[in-house]
């Protein structure tokens, strides 16, 4: 272990210890997938602010859980011999951290197609830099997890995310600081953070989409949703969690985007196993609404909302797939349709051999909600 004069590091709260959980069983699922395909040759792991490698109080941390998920599934795929590289980018700005994670990292015992690289130096120019260079040269970015942990508000350049999600295999896990990017609005030195927050959002759709004159909490909720709006414009699938404390106090927001609905799929996954730790409550994001403790086995509201949402209209089963996925704690739309469907308000046009209460989406053609009883 590197010789880190402890009065440097600090404490791994709980929830950061829930979000290191996340990770690992995320990527647990994403190594083996993508590794399993030959035709992935090279896979990628970013760590945006990755850190000095451990805390007091625990030796995980966020790079070292990433080699460790990698590590496992390149050992249950036998990839001894394999030709697919683990390429590993770890970006830190405190030179006095980044030199105690390359020494963690130099630490670790690691298979030979494994590559890793620490950069001392800023998100924006470590990995924009990466991206630009792709870019002139005409390279693709390989099958990419990017973490991107800021400490704050800033340091968050959307146009750094929208070229990563550019490439469709390619998927972001962020930390927004919905409060402390609200409390930007409304400082009265609202002038200096003009630039910040225009980079933060990639536009000034900001200047006419928050509400400075909002209570705190309800500007953080309008801060998340005016972000979910605009990564749905780089990726087609994006959904946050709020992570609160027991006693219901907001810690902040995870925010995940993919091109691919199995990759939400698994991040609902891998979110939900932490959620029944106890731990923590995700909770919903809506605007103007009370919070919501999202239950993951009780979907009737859930079923509500996309009645409302999606009613009036015959919809292809895709359409309420992502619905489900983008706005739902639910992986697939089934319990809410089962749901509709008991309750009398569902028409569908399917194949024969269909039985009440499943829907094979291969016998499904197209579905109709209703906002009352047939």
């Amino acid at each position: 272990m590197a010789s880190f004069k402890p009065t440097e590091l600090w404490e791994a709260s709980p929830h950061t210890l829930a979000k290191l959980e996340i990770i690992g069983r995320y990527l647990d699922v994403w190594f083996m997938i993508l590794g399993s395909n030959p035709k992935n040759r090279r896979l990628v792991y970013i760590d945006g602010f990755a850190g000095p490698g451990h805390y007091t109080n625990t030796q995980k941390s966020s790079p070292l859980v990433a080699l460790q998920a990698a590590k496992a599934a390149a050992s249950r795929a036998g990839a001894a011999g394999s030709p697919t590289e683990y390429s590993f980018l770890f970006v830190e700005k405190k030179a006095e951290f980044a030199k105690n994670l390359r020494e963690v990292v130099q630490s670790q015992s690691l298979p030979p197609q494994f590559k890793w690289s620490v950069e001392q130096g800023s998100f924006e120019d470590k990995v924009g830099g990466l991206l630009a260079s792709l870019k002139e040269t005409g390279k693709n970015l390989a099958p990419t997890f990017a973490f991107i942990d800021p400490f704050g508000a800033t340091g968050l350049p959307f146009k750094v995310i929208a070229e990563i999600l550019s490439y469709k295999s390619c998927e972001v896990l962020l930390n927004l600081d919905s409060d402390g990017i609200g409390r930007l609005v409304t400082a009265q030195a609202f002038e200096k953070n003009q630039t910040h927050l225009d980079v933060l959002f990639g536009d000034a759709s900001w200047r006419s989409e928050l509400d400075p004159k909002l209570p705190m909490a309800k500007l953080s909720a309008q801060v998340l949703a005016l972000y979910k709006k605009r990564l749905k414009t780089v990726a087609k699938y994006v959904f946050a969690f709020a992570m609160n404390s027991r006693e219901g106090q907001l810690n902040y927001h995870l925010v995940f985007a993919s091109q691919h609905p199995l990759g939400l799929e698994k991040m609902k996954e891998a979110m939900r196993t932490v959620d029944q730790t106890g731990a923590y409550s995700f909770s919903d994001d809506t605007v103007g609404q009370e919070l919501l403790r999202f239950d993951f086995d009780a979907p009737a509201i859930w079923a509500e909302r996309m009645q409302r949402s999606l009613s009036g209209k015959w919809r292809l089963y895709a359409d309420f797939r992502d619905y489900a996925l983008n706005e739902t704690p639910f992986t697939n739309s089934k319990p809410l349709l089962r749901e509709l469907e008991g309750r009398g308000v569902l028409e569908i046009e399917s194949a024969e051999g269909r039985r009440k209460g499943s829907f094979p989406e291969d016998k499904i053609e197209r579905i109709l909600i209703h906002q009352t009883l047939l």
